[in-house]
């Protein structure tokens, strides 16, 4: 009888380190930001240390010219490269470039990533906020294994097209609202009334069953990394450059 009350407490302890060890792993250092003031800066001027990089078809490399550069060379791919820190307010920009591939992409910001064993996306839950070539902008999330357009592609002027062009990307998020602009202005996004629903604007113009808002209000993920993303849908060979990354504490003018 002794001899099992020991082996079941030593099953009980070993359950308990390991569920322990879970919840350490899980734990994060939370970057404090100031209203207004500087929080991080990443100018990749070779310094890689803060940033995860990766070779293949799916590459990301920081190079001499002193840009981040995604390459995809698969379709229907969605590579990014990360950084270390962990935000849970921040108002972020950066500076994005395509330099070639097909018009028919997107490239922008993953925010409050967070990346489960860093090489498997379809279990990483992220917002990302994108752009395209030929012109439109959306807002996706990816939260518990399901992918969902919170407002889907809509057309912009405000995006310049083509390669070898550069848009400045912003998101501002604080607590659970979410602000994003292209190009030093604000942009609206297509909300569904219910939000089990599909978003979806219509090519007149329409934001079918939601409204156009300002603000994304979510709350499903509280923290996380950020990250810059590149995509190809049906062709292969998009490259995207990035530069001059800049995050500062949110302050309620915006």
């Amino acid at each position: 009888m002794r001899r099992f009350l020991l082996l079941f407490l030593s099953l009980v302890l070993l359950g308990a380190s390991y569920a322990v060890n879970r919840f350490v792993i899980n734990l994060h250092y939370i970057v404090p930001v100031e209203p207004g003031k500087l929080a991080y800066v990443a100018a990749f001027d070779g310094n890689q240390e803060d940033w995860s990089l990766s070779e293949g078809q799916l590459r990301s490399r920081i190079l001499e010219t002193g840009v981040l550069q995604l390459e995809v060379l698969e379709p229907n791919r969605l590579p990014f490269a990360q950084s270390k820190p962990y935000f849970a307010d921040f108002d972020l920009r950066v500076q994005a470039s395509p330099v070639g591939g097909p018009l028919d992409n997107g490239y922008g910001i993953i925010f409050r990533l967070q990346n489960k064993d860093n090489s498997v996306l379809s279990d990483d839950d992220f917002y990302l906020f994108q752009i395209s070539s030929d012109g439109y902008y959306r807002v996706l999330r990816a939260f518990q294994g399901e992918q969902k357009e919170l407002s889907t592609w809509i057309p912009s002027p405000l995006i310049l097209q083509g390669n070898n062009v550069v848009n400045q990307l912003r998101v501002i998020g604080q607590g659970t609202s979410f602000k994003f602009f292209i190009n030093n202005q604000p942009v609206q996004l297509c909300i569904p009334d219910d939000p089990s629903a599909r978003s979806t604007y219509t090519r007149a113009g329409v934001c079918e069953g939601g409204s156009m808002q300002d603000i994304l209000v979510d709350a499903s993920i509280p923290n996380g990394q950020l990250a810059l993303a590149a995509q190809s849908f049906n062709e292969a060979g998009v490259v995207i450059e990035f530069d001059n990354l800049v995050i500062y504490g949110p302050t309620t003018q915006e």
